[in-house]
């Protein structure tokens, strides 16, 4: 709740004659924070990978997915999208934030000649302190001619900034070619691609050359691998979508073999890192494929992957692609539903990793059943009348009724709403700008709202009673959380206050007391949750004007400080935080951008370290006020 009314300063494959192929992904040589030169690799073998798990799909209809971990501590995403058309982006403090993180669209295809046509497998790279995009792309009055093409970016930030085309990367042989990648190592920039050899008249072999800078191959292309194995050449004689990874002194480079169907899967070639890797030599092909279709997990023809790692800086990630069925109705060129797939890599004892098997998807949930998030909250235009709105998705909210509730006397500001046990809908609110009371209203359905009662708060000078935000706990009391000023303190200075039910009926409430730990500065607007056994305040510094958190193992304190000032990166001028579960296990917080009249919200999903970009609440920012959101299964 502001000071002031008004705003205070305060392929995929291709069909080329007999020719098919996929599109491709990698990494910049190793599954760690993108940068120049690729870091030392690990001496000894890592144990198998059992700490990161991810929900999967991670990004449906999202083929030849490349994810990289960059030195700012985001993620970054790229991959095929089905309409063959642009090129995005999303980023995210974590894996599981790509899911539901802002897609940007940095790249679209030319009408008419080169880069017209079959936008295919972007992956992103962090060289020289620029950023580059590698995909491939045919002109779009000859649709099979695929070839290489680089982008790059000078911006810190891939999604801000210029791209740039760089042009076409030109290969001593001129043919089919895609699937980009690149890897340094010994202070050497290496190329990897897939190309059809004419020589043998295959789809497409593995190729490596020497770089001189990033769009430019210097010196002779080498074929490290063509398809030669049986499970290379099913459908198609295809070895596309290389990927470097280097571990316990060796280069493991994985590529997808075969066609784009239920028979695509993965094989891995290996060098000794001491090698020379422009030696078709020193690659060994293992002889059976490494990754497959599994049909106990349901997964089918996975491939085109690339590394990362996890967030806890250590565990090797496989990112992948794969349908959730086996049989496709006409050209699984045609077929939408490769969908991004995240899962741990681990290691076997002699250093080699282990695949494992494309793991199911995660639980899906009862499709009888569905989430609706209710919102109440005051306006802009008016502190005397409710508003209520609901969504699906928590992003996006529909008008249920409004003006949906107007007290009998007073204001209405601040509203949070609960469901009780006795099957109504409670809201709580600020009744005046001066005095000592809050006020609650209830309802059936969320349209028709009756007032109870105003309630005093028996505190002694108080002044001012702001802001009150309803807490159930694990064991279904219920508390409120109310910001005070008493003239015990200057004017406008407020101190978070709990208060707790004492009946059923919520009519009866124990005497405020402070919430210490946030008691001895100016605190408004606090909100808490529970999440993993710890109770965490997010509250507005009324001097500061930015959103704090705090934790405590005790509802009532004493709290800690874990986030003070701009910590998480939403800027100031910013009161209201309401926060609420999304079904993806992570969190949301919406806040008031006062001063601009416009809402924001961001996500968490590692339990309130890191926080995905503010975004504006569509629809609603500009008009609606200090809200909380229920969250119902129904």
């Amino acid at each position: 709740m502001s000071r002031s009314k008004a705003p205070p300063p305060s392929r995929r494959y291709v069909l080329m004659g007999a020719l098919a192929l996929g599109a491709a992904a990698g990494t910049t040589g190793v599954a760690q924070a993108a940068t120049a030169a690729t870091p030392a690799a690990p001496t000894a073998p890592r144990a198998a990978a059992k700490a990161a798990s991810y929900a999967n799909p991670l990004v449906r209809q999202r083929a030849d997915p490349h994810i990289v971990k960059h030195t700012d501590g985001y993620y970054y995403f790229t991959a095929t999208v089905p309409e063959y058309d642009r090129i995005v982006l999303r980023r995210s403090r974590t894996i599981a934030g790509l899911a539901t993180a802002a897609e940007s669209v940095i790249w679209k295809k030319h009408t008419s000649g080169d880069m017209g046509a079959h936008i295919w497998a972007p992956e992103l790279h962090f060289i020289d302190g620029k950023w580059y995009v590698y995909f491939a792309a045919a002109p779009a009055e000859d649709v099979w001619k695929i070839r290489m093409w680089v982008l790059e970016n000078a911006s810190a930030n891939p999604l801000t900034g210029t791209w740039t085309e760089k042009g076409r990367i030109v290969t001593p042989i001129d043919s089919f070619s895609l699937d980009a990648s690149t890897f340094a190592l010994g202070g050497t920039r290496y190329l990897v691609w897939a190309q059809s050899n004419p020589d043998v008249g295959n789809n497409s072999s593995i190729y490596i050359a020497r770089m001189a800078n990033p769009w430019t191959v210097t010196g002779p292309q080498v074929e490290i691998s063509r398809p030669t194995y049986d499970w290379e050449t099913i459908g198609y004689k295809v070895n596309e979508g290389p990927s470097v990874l280097r571990r316990h002194g060796r280069l493991f480079l994985t590529y997808s073999a075969s066609a784009t169907d239920a028979h695509y899967c993965m094989g891995l070639l290996t060098a000794s890192a001491d090698s020379d890797p422009l030696a078709a030599a020193s690659w060994q092909k293992s002889p059976q494929p490494v990754f497959s279709s599994n049909d106990t997990t349901q997964q089918y023809g996975p491939g085109h992957n690339s590394f990362t790692v996890a967030e806890d800086g250590r565990t090797d990630l496989l990112v992948y692609h794969a349908r959730q069925y086996k049989d496709i109705t006409g050209d699984p060129l045609n077929d939408p539903n490769r969908h991004t797939r995240v899962q741990a890599l681990g290691w076997k004892t002699d250093g080699t990793p282990d695949f494992g098997v494309p793991v199911a998807d995660a639980p899906t949930r009862d499709t009888t059943a569905a989430t609706r998030y209710t919102m109440t909250a005051f306006t802009n235009s008016s502190e005397s009348n409710m508003y209520v709105y609901q969504s699906s998705d928590a992003t996006t909210y529909t008008l249920l009724k409004g003006p949906a509730y107007t007290p009998p006397s007073g204001l209405i500001r601040d509203p949070s709403v609960i469901k009780h046990t006795d099957g109504y809908y409670y809201i709580v609110y600020t009744t005046d700008w001066t005095g000592n009371t809050i006020g609650f209203a209830r309802s059936r359905d969320r349209v028709n709202w009756t007032f109870v009662r105003n309630h005093t708060l028996p505190v002694s000078g108080l002044e001012r009673t702001w802001a009150p935000e309803f807490f159930v706990d694990d064991d279904g009391s219920v508390h409120i959380v109310v910001s005070l000023d008493t003239t015990a303190t200057a004017d406008y200075i407020f101190r978070p206050h709990l208060l707790t039910a004492t009946n059923a009926s919520l009519s009866a409430w124990t005497t405020p007391r402070p919430l210490t730990g946030l008691d001895t500065s100016n605190y408004i607007d606090t909100f808490v949750v529970r999440h993993a056994g710890q109770y965490h305040a997010f509250t507005k510094q009324e001097t500061t004007r930015y959103i704090e958190h705090a934790t405590a193992t005790s509802l009532g304190g004493p709290y800690t400080f874990r986030g003070t000032g701009d910590w998480a990166g939403w800027g100031s001028w910013r009161e209201g935080p309401a926060l609420v579960r999304l079904d993806n296990g992570g969190w949301r917080i919406y806040f008031d951008g006062y001063t601009e009249q416009k809402y924001y919200y961001s996500d968490s999903l590692d339990g309130f370290r890191t926080w995905t970009p503010v975004r504006e609440l569509p629809g609603l920012t500009g008009f609606a006020r200090h809200f909380t959101v229920l969250k119902e299964t129904v």
